[in-house]
Protein backbone atom coordinates (compact mmCIF):
# COMPACT_ATOMS: atom_id res chain seq x y z
CA UNK A 1 0.00 0.00 0.00
CA UNK A 2 2.72 2.68 1.03
CA UNK A 3 5.03 2.78 -1.90
CA UNK A 4 8.42 4.75 -1.53
CA UNK A 5 7.36 8.01 -2.89
CA UNK A 6 4.78 8.17 -0.32
CA UNK A 7 7.10 6.48 2.42
CA UNK A 8 9.34 9.15 1.92
CA UNK A 9 6.58 12.17 2.16
CA UNK A 10 5.15 10.35 5.58
CA UNK A 11 8.64 10.28 7.54
CA UNK A 12 9.29 13.91 6.36
CA UNK A 13 5.86 15.19 8.55
CA UNK A 14 6.52 16.13 11.67
CA UNK A 15 3.23 17.03 13.35
CA UNK A 16 0.28 16.37 15.75
CA UNK A 17 -2.46 17.62 13.92
CA UNK A 18 -1.64 16.52 10.07
CA UNK A 19 -4.06 17.59 7.05
CA UNK A 20 -3.11 15.83 3.59
CA UNK A 21 -4.35 18.00 0.74
CA UNK A 22 -5.36 15.71 -2.42
CA UNK A 23 -5.04 12.29 -0.10
CA UNK A 24 -6.55 10.30 -3.24
CA UNK A 25 -7.22 6.85 -1.11
CA UNK A 26 -6.04 8.44 2.75
CA UNK A 27 -2.37 5.88 2.28
CA UNK A 28 -0.53 8.60 3.96
CA UNK A 29 -2.78 9.32 6.58
CA UNK A 30 -3.58 5.76 7.41
CA UNK A 31 0.49 5.44 7.53
CA UNK A 32 0.92 8.35 10.13
CA UNK A 33 -1.47 7.06 12.50
CA UNK A 34 -0.59 3.58 12.07
CA UNK A 35 3.37 4.70 12.82
CA UNK A 36 2.68 7.17 15.17
CA UNK A 37 3.78 10.06 13.43
CA UNK A 38 0.76 11.95 14.16
CA UNK A 39 -2.03 11.71 16.54
CA UNK A 40 -4.67 13.54 14.23
CA UNK A 41 -5.24 13.66 10.45
CA UNK A 42 -7.47 15.36 8.00
CA UNK A 43 -7.85 13.83 4.82
CA UNK A 44 -9.26 16.16 2.01
CA UNK A 45 -9.72 15.75 -1.61
CA UNK A 46 -11.56 17.90 -4.45
CA UNK A 47 -13.06 14.82 -5.80
CA UNK A 48 -16.04 12.70 -4.67
CA UNK A 49 -14.56 9.63 -5.64
CA UNK A 50 -11.33 9.58 -3.71
CA UNK A 51 -12.57 10.97 -0.46
CA UNK A 52 -15.54 8.01 -0.55
CA UNK A 53 -12.56 5.63 -0.86
CA UNK A 54 -10.24 7.29 1.54
CA UNK A 55 -13.12 6.73 4.08
CA UNK A 56 -13.46 3.51 3.46
CA UNK A 57 -9.98 2.71 3.93
CA UNK A 58 -10.04 4.55 6.64
CA UNK A 59 -12.70 2.12 7.92
CA UNK A 60 -11.30 -0.61 7.28
CA UNK A 61 -8.26 0.30 9.24
CA UNK A 62 -10.39 0.95 12.22
CA UNK A 63 -8.88 4.47 12.17
CA UNK A 64 -12.58 6.61 12.35
CA UNK A 65 -11.96 8.44 15.48
CA UNK A 66 -8.17 9.53 14.02
CA UNK A 67 -8.32 10.42 10.20
CA UNK A 68 -11.29 12.63 8.97
CA UNK A 69 -12.15 12.71 6.13
CA UNK A 70 -12.85 16.42 3.76
CA UNK A 71 -14.56 17.15 0.49
CA UNK A 72 -12.90 20.57 -0.99
CA UNK A 73 -10.13 22.28 -2.55
CA UNK A 74 -7.24 23.32 -1.29
CA UNK A 75 -6.41 24.63 1.90
CA UNK A 76 -10.23 25.81 1.81
CA UNK A 77 -11.18 22.83 4.06
CA UNK A 78 -8.98 24.30 6.89
CA UNK A 79 -9.32 26.87 9.43
CA UNK A 80 -6.19 28.79 10.51
CA UNK A 81 -4.68 27.15 13.54
CA UNK A 82 -6.99 24.01 13.49
CA UNK A 83 -3.36 22.20 11.94
CA UNK A 84 0.13 22.61 12.50
CA UNK A 85 1.41 20.30 9.59
CA UNK A 86 0.31 20.28 5.55
CA UNK A 87 0.89 17.69 3.34
CA UNK A 88 0.78 18.68 -0.38
CA UNK A 89 1.52 15.86 -2.51
CA UNK A 90 1.37 14.28 -5.83
CA UNK A 91 0.36 17.19 -7.86
CA UNK A 92 2.07 19.95 -9.93
CA UNK A 93 4.29 22.69 -9.02
CA UNK A 94 2.08 25.19 -10.22
CA UNK A 95 -1.13 24.03 -8.92
CA UNK A 96 0.72 23.49 -5.21
CA UNK A 97 1.67 27.14 -5.79
CA UNK A 98 -1.54 28.13 -6.70
CA UNK A 99 -3.13 25.72 -3.00
CA UNK A 100 -0.05 27.66 -0.87
CA UNK A 101 -1.19 31.40 -2.27
CA UNK A 102 -4.79 31.14 -1.75
CA UNK A 103 -4.84 30.35 1.45
CA UNK A 104 -1.18 31.80 2.27
CA UNK A 105 -2.32 32.88 5.71
CA UNK A 106 -2.89 29.44 6.52
CA UNK A 107 0.15 28.15 4.91
CA UNK A 108 2.34 30.68 6.91
CA UNK A 109 1.41 28.88 10.25
CA UNK A 110 2.43 25.85 9.66
CA UNK A 111 4.99 22.73 8.63
CA UNK A 112 4.63 22.57 4.79
CA UNK A 113 5.53 18.61 3.52
CA UNK A 114 5.10 19.15 -0.56
CA UNK A 115 6.27 16.95 -2.93
CA UNK A 116 5.59 18.28 -6.39
CA UNK A 117 5.36 15.94 -9.82
CA UNK A 118 6.57 18.43 -12.25
CA UNK A 119 7.19 22.11 -12.53
CA UNK A 120 9.96 22.12 -9.30
CA UNK A 121 11.87 25.28 -10.80
CA UNK A 122 8.79 27.22 -10.72
CA UNK A 123 7.38 26.18 -7.23
CA UNK A 124 10.94 26.85 -5.96
CA UNK A 125 10.82 30.20 -7.35
CA UNK A 126 7.82 30.98 -5.73
CA UNK A 127 8.90 29.77 -2.49
CA UNK A 128 11.88 31.87 -1.86
CA UNK A 129 10.05 34.91 -3.77
CA UNK A 130 6.70 34.64 -1.20
CA UNK A 131 9.07 34.20 1.74
CA UNK A 132 9.00 30.35 2.56
CA UNK A 133 11.97 28.75 3.20
CA UNK A 134 13.15 25.16 2.11
CA UNK A 135 14.51 24.05 5.30
CA UNK A 136 15.06 20.39 4.33
CA UNK A 137 15.04 18.29 0.98
CA UNK A 138 14.92 14.79 0.60
CA UNK A 139 14.98 12.57 -3.02
CA UNK A 140 12.65 9.55 -3.42
CA UNK A 141 12.63 6.85 -6.59
CA UNK A 142 10.22 4.29 -7.62
CA UNK A 143 11.98 2.57 -10.67
CA UNK A 144 12.34 5.27 -13.59
CA UNK A 145 10.64 7.95 -11.48
CA UNK A 146 12.05 10.38 -9.40
CA UNK A 147 10.86 12.66 -6.90
CA UNK A 148 11.63 15.46 -4.93
CA UNK A 149 10.13 15.70 -1.17
CA UNK A 150 10.50 19.17 0.49
CA UNK A 151 10.11 20.37 4.06
CA UNK A 152 8.78 24.26 4.28
CA UNK A 153 8.05 27.15 6.45
CA UNK A 154 7.41 30.53 6.59
CA UNK A 155 10.68 32.49 6.49
CA UNK A 156 12.95 34.30 4.25
CA UNK A 157 15.43 32.29 2.14
CA UNK A 158 18.48 34.05 0.23
CA UNK A 159 17.99 33.38 -3.97
CA UNK A 160 19.78 30.59 -5.63
CA UNK A 161 23.10 32.43 -7.03
CA UNK A 162 22.50 30.13 -10.49
CA UNK A 163 19.61 29.40 -12.14
CA UNK A 164 20.04 26.09 -12.27
CA UNK A 165 19.52 25.45 -9.00
CA UNK A 166 16.09 25.97 -9.00
CA UNK A 167 15.52 22.88 -11.02
CA UNK A 168 18.44 20.90 -8.62
CA UNK A 169 19.73 22.78 -6.05
CA UNK A 170 23.05 22.02 -4.96
CA UNK A 171 23.06 21.37 -1.51
CA UNK A 172 21.20 17.89 -3.16
CA UNK A 173 24.59 16.64 -4.16
CA UNK A 174 25.68 14.10 -1.88
CA UNK A 175 22.45 12.30 -1.90
CA UNK A 176 21.96 8.50 -2.62
CA UNK A 177 20.07 9.48 -5.24
CA UNK A 178 21.71 12.54 -6.94
CA UNK A 179 22.48 10.69 -9.79
CA UNK A 180 18.83 9.85 -10.45
CA UNK A 181 17.34 13.08 -10.45
CA UNK A 182 20.32 14.24 -12.35
CA UNK A 183 19.87 12.03 -15.15
CA UNK A 184 16.25 12.64 -15.01
CA UNK A 185 17.30 16.52 -15.78
CA UNK A 186 19.16 16.01 -18.10
CA UNK A 187 17.30 13.75 -20.04
CA UNK A 188 14.16 16.47 -19.72
CA UNK A 189 16.25 19.25 -21.17
CA UNK A 190 18.11 17.19 -23.96
CA UNK A 191 14.14 15.95 -24.91
CA UNK A 192 13.29 19.44 -25.04
CA UNK A 193 16.22 20.95 -27.03
CA UNK A 194 15.61 18.09 -29.28
CA UNK A 195 11.71 19.08 -30.20
CA UNK A 196 12.66 22.79 -30.16
CA UNK A 197 15.22 22.16 -32.83
CA UNK A 198 12.97 20.05 -34.72
CA UNK A 199 10.41 22.98 -34.68
CA UNK A 200 9.17 24.22 -38.15
CA UNK A 201 9.35 27.58 -35.85
CA UNK A 202 11.86 27.84 -33.37
CA UNK A 203 11.81 29.49 -30.69
CA UNK A 204 15.23 30.65 -30.05
CA UNK A 205 14.72 32.17 -26.97
CA UNK A 206 13.12 29.17 -25.13
CA UNK A 207 16.10 26.71 -26.94
CA UNK A 208 18.75 29.07 -25.64
CA UNK A 209 17.46 28.71 -22.41
CA UNK A 210 17.37 24.96 -22.10
CA UNK A 211 20.76 25.08 -23.50
CA UNK A 212 22.12 27.28 -20.58
CA UNK A 213 20.27 25.06 -18.50
CA UNK A 214 21.88 21.75 -19.95
CA UNK A 215 25.35 23.64 -19.57
CA UNK A 216 25.03 24.60 -16.21
CA UNK A 217 23.46 20.93 -15.07
CA UNK A 218 26.34 19.36 -16.87
CA UNK A 219 29.12 21.60 -14.28
CA UNK A 220 27.92 19.16 -11.72
CA UNK A 221 29.54 16.27 -13.07
CA UNK A 222 32.45 17.87 -12.75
Amino acid sequence: MITPRLKCIAEHTNGKIVADIGTDHAYIPIYLIENNLAEHVIASDIKKGPIDIAKSNVEKHNLTDKIETRLGGGLSVLKVGEIDTIIIAGMGGQLISEIINTDKEIAKKCSLVIQPMNAQYELRKYLIENNFKIVNEDIAVEGFKVYNVMNVQSGNQEKFQNDIEYHIPKYLIGHKYFKNLYDKKHREFSKVIKGLKNSNDVDEKKLNLYKYWLKELEKYEG
